[in-house]
C-alpha cells in the first residue's frame, strides 16, 4: 500500500488533512500552488511512520531534486476547516535541502502530541484525530501575506482585506511582524494600498475570488511572491465567521455574509419554516438558475436583495438603478442606508440561461418545439402516475434521474424564458405620468376580462362546478395542487383529499358571495375608468389599448406559468412520498435532504441516523415567531424582541398600495387559512401574508391589509380583478391591529386609518 502522494492526486480512501486536501483542490483548478507531495495520516503509528511509510519517503527524497530548497508542514485532521485552523499549533520547518525532509517530517509529526495542539484542541472541544504532512517546493519570498476575501468580524464580502512582510511569511502569521496592508475592492476591482504590491494584486484578486467558489465559503490564503511570481501557499475558511451546518440544518445565512434579505415576495409564499427537503430543492432550483436569490434564516425564508442586485451590477448596472429594479418587482424594500453587494460573476448567469434555454426547448418528431404550460402539466401528472406504481427501491432510484431530471430542467427553462414581466412593471408607471395615480389604479382593475387570472379561477370555476359545466375531478385536476404551503414538500396537496372540492363548494356556499358578480361590478369600475381617460386624452385611444392589452396577457400568462410551475414540486412530494413508503421512513423522508433519500434508495442507510436531530431543530423552527420583514447583516433570533413599530403615526399604518379603492370595517386578524371560519362577511382581513391558500375566503372581505407582500403578489392581482381594496407589506399590522378594531383602508394610497381618528 502506497502512502505517498503528489498533491494533484490524492485518492479518496486514505486521509491527508485539511492542507493537504486544499491544495489538491487548488491545484485541480490550476491556481498557482508550488509542486509537492502529502504523506497520509494512515502512514503514521503512534506519532512514528510506519516501515511501508518510511522506504515510500527514502525513496522520494532521493529521487527529488538536490539543488531545490523544501517545506514541510502538517496538515492535520480537522486543521484548516471551517470551524478550526490549528494555526501555529504544529510545527512548520521551511527552507531545507531534500536529504533533510525524513527528519523534518519526524519533527512535524511529533507536533501533533505538543501542547500548543493539545490546548487548542482542548479550548476548541475538537478531537485530535491524525496527522498528515505536507511536502512542498520553498519558494523564496520578497513579499509573503495573507488575505481574507471576507471581512473576519461582519462577513461583508464587498471588500478583501490584507497584510505583507518582505521576506519569508511566518513572521506575519505570528503576529511578530507586518510591513503593510492593503485592500481590495471585491465588486468592482480597485487596489488600495502599497504600490509595491499593485502589480500583483489584480492577480491575487482573481484566485482568492475562485478559490470562494471552490470552496464555497470565505477564505484565509497565504501566498507570496517570488521572482516576479505569485504563488498561493495555502487556504482555508476564516474561522471566526459562522459557517451553515447543513448536515444539522442549522442554517443562517444572515451570519454568513453581509446581506440584505427581505421578505416583501418571499413571505407570501412560504408561509411557515421550510423542512430540509423543500430546503435542499430550493436550493437546486436557484443554483439551475444561477441567481442567488434566496436566503434561509432558520426556515424561514428570504429573498437576498444583496445577491440580485450584485448580479445587475455585474453587468454593469448602478447600485441605485439595480435596487429599483428589484424594488419594482418586490416591492417597497427599504434600503437601510445602503445595499451591501458583493462579487458574482456574469458567466455564470450566461451559462445558466444557455442552459436554461437548451433545456426549455424539446424535440418532437426531429423538430424543436418549445414546452408549454399545458406540456408541464400533463408531463407532470404522468409522471405521477409512474411513480405511484413502482414497487422497488433500485427503480425509484433510477427514475429520478430518467424521469424527473429531465422533466424538471424543462419545466425550469420554460418558465424562466416564457416569463415576461415588463408589463407589469412599466404600465403603472406609463399610465401615471400621463393621468395620475388614481385613475391609474382604475384602469389596471379587473383587466382579465373573459381570460381570468389561474389563482382567479378557483373561484370562477367553483360556479361552473355548481352549474355542472365542469365536474368535480376536472376541478380537482386543475386547481388541486394550489394551497397555502404549496411550495412546501412536507404539507399535502388538496388533491390528495378526496372530499377537498366539496369542502371547497359548501365554504364558498356558505359565504352567500357572487364572484361573477363581484367581478362583474369590477369590470365596469374599470370601463368607466377607460371612458374617463378617452375622454381627457381622446388621442391616446390606441396607446390605451395597447398598454392594458399587454399588462393583461403579462397577468394571466405570469399566473399560468405560476400554477404550471407549482406541477414540480407535486412530482417531488410524490417522490419523495413514495420514498418514504419503500425506505420504511414515512414522512420522516421529509427531514432529509433529496440526495440523502436517493441514497437510502440506492442500498446506503447512514443518512436516516440524521432524522431525529434535524426533526427537534425543525420543531423548534416552527415554533418561532414571524423574523423582521427586513434584515441587514446578522440576525439571531434569540436576541430579537419583535417587528417594529409599523410606519406612520398612532392614527395610521402606511404599507404599499396594492389595489384601488376605499373600504370601512372591523378588523379580523387571522395567521392561517385554517382559522378563516372565524372571519364574517364584509370584515377586513388583516394577515402576515396573503397567499393562493387565502383567496377562498376574499368573496368575505371588505379590504385587505399584510403585514408583508407586493403588488404584483398573486393575491393582490386577485384583489384588483375582485375590487377589493388593498394595502400591503406594512411591516407589523397584524400585531398592531386587534380583531374588532374599526379602521379605514386606503388600497389607492397605501394607508390603513383608525376608524376613530380618521377624519
Amino acid at each position: 500500500m502506497n502512502y505517498i502522494y503528489k498533491l494533484t492526486r490524492l485518492p479518496k480512501e486514505l486521509h491527508f488533512g485539511g492542507k493537504a486536501e486544499a491544495l489538491h483542490r487548488l491545484l485541480q483548478n490550476r491556481a498557482p500552488v508550488p509542486e509537492g507531495y502529502a504523506i497520509a495520516a494512515e502512514a503514521f503509528v503512534q506519532g512514528a511512520l510506519c516501515p511501508e511509510a518510511e522506504a515510500e519517503l527514502a525513496a522520494l527524497t532521493n529521487r527529488l531534486p538536490q539543488n531545490q530548497h523544501y517545506a514541510v508542514r502538517s496538515s492535520a485532521a480537522g486543521e484548516d476547516g471551517p470551524e478550526d485552523s490549528f494555526a501555529g499549533a504544529y510545527d512548520t520547518v521551511l527552507n531545507i535541502t531534500a536529504e533533510k525532509i525524513p527528519d523534518a517530517v519526524r519533527a512535524v509529526a511529533a507536533s501533533g502530541n505538543n501542547a500548543r495542539s493539545a490546548i487548542y484542541a482542548q479550548s476548541r472541544g475538537t478531537k485530535q484525530e491524525g496527522i498528515g504532512i505536507v511536502i512542498q517546493r520553498f519558494v523564496s519570498p520578497d513579499y509573503a501575506g495573507v488575505l481574507f476575501t471576507a471581512d473576519p468580524v461582519t462577513a461583508g464580502t464587498g471588500y478583501m482585506s490584507g497584510s505583507f512582510v518582505c521576506g519569508v511569511g511566518e513572521s506575519l502569521v505570528s503576529g511578530e511582524k507586518c510591513d503593510g496592508s492593503f485592500r481590495i475592492n471585491a465588486v468592482k476591482y480597485s487596489y488600495e494600498g502599497p504600490g509595491e504590491l499593485k502589480q500583483y494584486a489584480k492577480t491575487l484578486y482573481h484566485w482568492a475570488e475562485k478559490a470562494v467558489r471552490i470552496f464555497g465559503c470565505p477564505q484565509d490564503m497565504e501566498w507570496a511572491v517570488c521572482k516576479g511570481k505569485l504563488y498561493i501557499l495555502q487556504s482555508r475558511p476564516i474561522t471566526t465567521l459562522y459557517h451553515n451546518d447543513r448536515d444539522k440544518f442549522l442554517i443562517n445565512d444572515s451570519l454568513c455574509g453581509e446581506y440584505l434579505l427581505s421578505k416583501t415576495n418571499v413571505g407570501e409564499i412560504f408561509l411557515r419554516p421550510v423542512s430540509p427537503a423543500t430546503y435542499g430543492i430550493i436550493c437546486s432550483i436557484t443554483d439551475f438558475l444561477g441567481i442567488p436569490l434566496l436566503s434561509n434564516v432558520c426556515g424561514q425564508l428570504y429573498c437576498n436583495i444583496s445577491g440580485v442586485c450584485s448580479v445587475l451590477a455585474s453587468f454593469g448596472i448602478s447600485k441605485e438603478r439595480a435596487f429599483s429594479m428589484v424594488s419594482d418587482i418586490a416591492g417597497a424594500v427599504p434600503d437601510c442606508g445602503g445595499i451591501p453587494l458583493f462579487p458574482y460573476d456574469k458567466t455564470i448567469l450566461l451559462k445558466k440561461l444557455c442552459s436554461i434555454l437548451a433545456h426549455s426547448l424539446q424535440k418532437k418528431r426531429g423538430s424543436l418545439r418549445r414546452s408549454t404550460p399545458d406540456i408541464i402539466n400533463q408531463t407532470g401528472m404522468n409522471i405521477i402516475g409512474e411513480i405511484r406504481h413502482i414497487t422497488l427501491p433500485r427503480e425509484l432510484y433510477t427514475f429520478w434521474d430518467s424521469r424527473c431530471v429531465p422533466y424538471m430542467h424543462s419545466a425550469l427553462g420554460a418558465i424562466v424564458t416564457g416569463l415576461s414581466v415588463k408589463p407589469l412593471l412599466t404600465t403603472r408607471k406609463k399610465l401615471e405620468a400621463v393621468c395620475g395615480t388614481e385613475l391609474a389604479d382604475r384602469l389596471i382593475s379587473c383587466r382579465s376580462g373573459d381570460a381570468a387570472p389561474e389563482s382567479l379561477g378557483i373561484l370562477l370555476a367553483l360556479e361552473d362546478v355548481i352549474s355542472g359545466k365542469m365536474t368535480k375531478e376536472e376541478y380537482t385536476a386543475r386547481y388541486g395542487h394550489r394551497h397555502a404551503d404549496e411550495m412546501e414538500l412536507s404539507m399535502p396537496y388538496p388533491y390528495e383529499n378526496p372530499d377537498f372540492p366539496d369542502n371547497v363548494i359548501r365554504e364558498y356556499r356558505e359565504s352567500g358571495a357572487d364572484v361573477l358578480q363581484m367581478k362583474a361590478d369590477c369590470e365596469e369600475r374599470s370601463r368607466e375608468a377607460e371612458e374617463e381617460f378617452l375622454q381627457k386624452y381622446p388621442k391616446k385611444a390606441a396607446w390605451l389599448k395597447k398598454r392594458l392589452d399587454q399588462y393583461a396577457a403579462a397577468v394571466c400568462g405570469r399566473e399560468r406559468i405560476r400554477s404550471s410551475a407549482l406541477r414540480l414540486f407535486c412530482v417531488i412530494r410524490e417522490y419523495l412520498l413514495k420514498a418514504g413508503e419503500l425506505t420504511g421512513l414515512g414522512e420522516d423522508v421529509f427531514m432529509l435532504y433529496l440526495e440523502e433519500t436517493r441514497e437510502l434508495l440506492s442500498g446506503k442507510s447512514g443518512a436516516a441516523d440524521k432524522i431525529p436531530e434535524r426533526k427537534r431543530i425543525y420543531t423548534e423552527q416552527l415554533a418561532m415567531p414571524n423574523f423582521p420583514s427586513v434584515l441587514l447583516g446578522r440576525f439571531v433570533p434569540g436576541e430579537y424582541m419583535g417587528e417594529d413599530a409599523p410606519a406612520g403615526s398612532e392614527s395610521m399604518i402606511c404599507g404599499t398600495a396594492g389595489s384601488c379603492g376605499l373600504a370601512e370595517g372591523r378588523v379580523r386578524v387571522l395567521t392561517s387559512p385554517e382559522d378563516s371560519e372565524a372571519l364574517e362577511k364584509g370584515e377586513i382581513l388583516v394577515v402576515p401574508a396573503a397567499n393562493i391558500g387565502w383567496i377562498r375566503v376574499f368573496p368575505k372581505i371588505a379590504a385587505l391589509v399584510t403585514d408583508v407582500g407586493a403588488p404584483l403578489s398573486h393575491a393582490v392581482i386577485v384583489a384588483r380583478e375582485l375590487g377589493i381594496p388593498a394595502v400591503v407589506n406594512c411591516g407589523s399590522a397584524s400585531q398592531r391591529l386587534k380583531t374588532g378594531d374599526m379602521v379605514c383602508v386606503d388600497g389607492s394610497n397605501g394607508k390603513v386609518f383608525l376608524r376613530d381618528t380618521h377624519s
